[in-house]
């Protein structure tokens, strides 16, 4: 379990950022990246990095360890959207203790929608060419709605459209939206609503389409996490 503490007496508050978890290299690094930067913004509180899956220290480790210490404790979801393990994993994590709490996950927000096009420029795409906005899926409805009204942020951004599709578990697949949109005598590219790399982008990647980077540890992922952060503790 990693804490940043840059002085021999750790701050009393804790701020737990929970990931999936991958066997990236390169995704993990992504993580790590996120926590340090979140812990220079959120310097009253212990930035704890945790997993729901692949890689340790899974989360309720991280929160009976908390608990244990008596430390109040906000877990901030570094998803995407709810789902599962935001219904679950992080609601059952939360029900350990009254000193737990958890924020909504990452998104739908604004600011995901801007980096996004950022993200997409950097690809080459052009503002006006329509895009498929590709995540990693969720059987449950919440999370296919929220996925789908981070396309509807993201389309207000660029004049090109932008569809919500999904890599597994749930419907329009990103193979067939892409098929949609050629149909109608359209060029179209992927839009990876994916927090870092690993098994979900290299599929992408197989798609005859230019595929944008993930959103990656942004410096204004990090203010997203600290917004999450303050909203749940002046509240």
């Amino acid at each position: 379990m990693a804490i940043d503490s840059p002085s021999s007496k750790r701050p009393d508050r804790a701020l737990v950022l929970v990931a999936h978890g991958t066997d990236s290299p390169s995704g993990q690094a992504t993580v790590t990246s996120l926590r340090d930067a979140v812990a220079e913004l959120v310097p009253e509180a212990q930035v704890v990095d945790a997993y729901v899956d692949v890689q340790q220290p899974r989360l309720q480790q991280v929160v009976d360890s908390l608990v244990q210490q008596r430390i109040p404790t906000v877990i901030v979801p570094a998803l995407l959207s709810t789902g599962y393990h935001v219904e679950v994993d992080i609601e059952r994590a939360v029900a350990r203790s009254e000193l737990v709490t958890a924020t909504p996950p990452l998104g739908p927000h604004p600011i995901l929608a801007e980096i996004l096009a950022d993200r997409l420029h950097e690809a080459g795409v052009p503002p006006e060419q329509a895009v498929v906005l590709a995540a990693a899926g969720s059987s449950r409805a919440t999370g296919v709605a929220a996925v789908r009204q981070q396309a509807e942020m993201l389309a207000a951004l660029r004049p090109g459209t932008a569809t919500a599709a999904f890599i597994s578990a749930a419907q329009p697949s990103v193979e067939d939206s892409l098929v949609a949109v050629r149909a109608e005598g359209g060029k179209a590219a992927v839009a990876a609503y994916l927090l870092g790399h690993g098994v979900f982008h290299d599929r992408l990647r197989s798609h005859d389409a230019v595929v944008s980077e993930p959103i990656g540890a942004d410096p204004r992922l990090a203010e997203l996490v600290r917004l999450r952060y303050v909203g749940a503790t002046d509240g």
